[in-house]
């Protein structure tokens, strides 16, 4: 009776160790995927090859960055040029400007640098979040791999105790 026991507990390992290796390929694919969007957002912006690059699983998150990255860097962009164009020094340096094509050069190359600021903050927010999501996962992933070692653990001693209880069912022939 305990033969078969052991016998089924031993499938029963097995099954759990297939799905937790399954869970584990996952996580996996889930860290690589996380790890080649974050480098594809390094700059805090995303280029053309990026996109041909990114992960299937990342593809929706990276286009909700752009357009939150862009978006957000435009308002913030605006806003700093408004406050920086009432400033008193910057208002004094514009009116001794003579030439207007020299005066919108320079607000274009204000407002871009404001802009490219405020993109690469958002990347860097991001990148925050991703280093968790990261993390997270690296402790999942952790868990399952200390799950999978005691189930190898289990398994071999419910072998050991199989192959105990077959000897003691093994008939002894007497000459």
């Amino acid at each position: 009776m305990s033969l078969l026991i052991f016998a089924y507990r031993k499938l029963e390992i097995i099954r759990q160790k297939e799905e937790l290796n399954y869970r584990l390929m996952n996580m996996n694919r889930k860290l690589h995927d996380l790890q080649q969007y974050a480098s594809n957002i390094a700059d805090g912006s995303v280029s053309m090859s990026d996109m041909m690059n990114t992960p299937a699983s990342m593809f929706g998150r990276q286009l909700m960055f752009m357009t939150y990255a862009h978006n957000g860097a435009l308002m913030s962009a605006q806003q700093n040029m408004q406050g920086l164009m009432m400033m008193p020094h910057v208002q004094m340096q514009m009116q001794q400007m003579q030439d207007p094509n020299m005066k919108m050069m320079y607000q274009n190359w204000i407002f871009q640098n404001l802009y490219n600021q405020a993109r690469e903050r958002a990347g860097k927010q991001e990148e925050k979040l991703l280093h968790q999501q990261e993390e997270e996962l690296h402790k999942e992933k952790a868990k399952l791999e200390t799950q999978l070692k005691l189930l190898e653990a289990e398994y071999d001693a419910v072998k050991q105790g199989e192959d105990k209880s077959a000897q003691n069912w093994k008939p002894e022939y007497v000459a």
